[in-house]
């Protein structure tokens, strides 16, 4: 069923090599490096670099002047846009307006790892596709994840639907164990845990950033019986090179710190399947690009406590599949959703597994 939805559609790479308006980049940084190496191996030429009336201030990226929009406009007339940043909610929906006058395209390039996850790579894997597709457990979840696949393949902004933000399963926040919170941030989603549950045992949020901890301990503080810990999570304990952005560009990598790094398993008391350790009942997982990791070191626990799971889907190409299989390899009595919140490209993606 996936590869004959997919095999019809029309790839990025595709429309793109027959488009008869001027391809530009549209935006900086790491995001846009990454599709422009992107799109010369495929073949497509871009014109040059734009971005929005108000913020050209003589910058020069990848041997290109970076000149506006309307600018472009004026010498070209209408253009093919190639978005290269993230938009969260209200914040794309000028996007809407702006597509009236130029084709406006988005490649959802993963953040981590050199993989895509593009026309070819869902072919490729349709048959794994169509396993995960089986087993989510409601129509929106398979709504969501086709539209998805379909953004992928095509880059159309159109499959993500603008305003529309769908949120977790209710049944996800309702225990009365502990919850714990890897990618913490500066505590928002430990903010959103207690909203939706007032019931809890204990909260641990980890957070590896220094100076986001800062934030995470500041904003929990009159939050009962949280214990914020500054560690990142893998599959081991012990020490780990870190890259950090001083916020939700920092990273595991090879970067110039190192920091603790701990296991679920080990830091919940569940080195054996026998132990007794923290009653764990939910486990939400943002790890930029470790997520999996982080589940081959909860294996343990996931066993003992069966707890509900949320975990994003959108860092690596193949988060989209593996992640899901692995944690119904673990887990075959678990229920699957798909949600996602309002983000161009296809970011904030998360699986929630539901031990009901």
């Amino acid at each position: 069923m996936i590869r004959e939805i997919i095999s019809p559609l029309t790839s990025l790479v595709e429309s793109l090599k027959t488009e008869q308006r001027p391809i530009f980049l549209y935006g900086m940084g790491n995001g846009a490096e990454k599709i422009y190496a992107y799109l010369r191996q495929n073949g497509i030429k871009t014109e040059g670099v734009v971005a929005s009336d108000g913020f050209v201030r003589g910058q020069n990226f990848l041997g290109f002047d970076v000149i506006s929009i309307s600018k472009a406009q004026e010498k070209y007339g209408s253009l093919c846009l190639v978005l290269c940043f993230g938009l969260e909610g209200e914040k794309s929906h000028f996007l809407k307006d702006l597509s009236e006058k130029h084709r406006i395209v988005s490649p959802n390039l993963p953040v981590f790892g050199d993989g895509v996850c593009d026309k070819n790579f869902i072919l490729d894997n349709a048959e794994k596709f169509e396993r995960v597709y089986e087993m989510f457990d409601d129509d929106e979840s398979k709504e969501i994840y086709l539209n998805i696949l379909k953004y992928n393949a095509t880059g159309d902004m159109s499959y993500l639907a603008f305003g529309n933000d769908v949120p977790a399963p209710e049944t996800f926040f309702t225990h009365k164990k502990a919850h714990i919170d890897i990618g913490a941030y500066d505590g928002d989603t430990v903010l959103e845990f207690v909203s939706h549950n007032q019931n809890y045992k204990q909260i641990i949020a980890f957070e590896p950033d220094k100076t986001t901890f800062k934030k995470l301990q500041s904003n929990v503080s009159n939050i009962r019986d949280c214990v914020g810990v500054n560690a990142a999570v893998c599959q081991k304990d012990g020490k780990i090179s870190f890259i950090s952005g001083g916020g939700r560009a920092s990273h595991i990598g090879q970067g110039d710190d190192t920091i603790d790094c701990v296991s679920v398993d080990g830091y919940c008391g569940f080195r054996h399947i026998k132990a007794d350790g923290i009653d764990v009942g939910s486990i939400k997982i943002d790890a930029e690009g470790m997520d999996n990791e982080v589940i081959y070191g909860a294996v343990n626990t996931i066993y003992c406590c069966k707890p509900n799971i949320s975990v994003a889907l959108y860092h690596r190409a193949e988060d989209i599949i593996e992640i899901p299989l692995l944690l119904r390899k673990h887990n075959h009595k678990y229920k699957f959703y798909l949600r996602k919140k309002e983000y161009i490209p296809a970011w904030d993606i998360f699986l929630y597994a539901i031990n009901e």
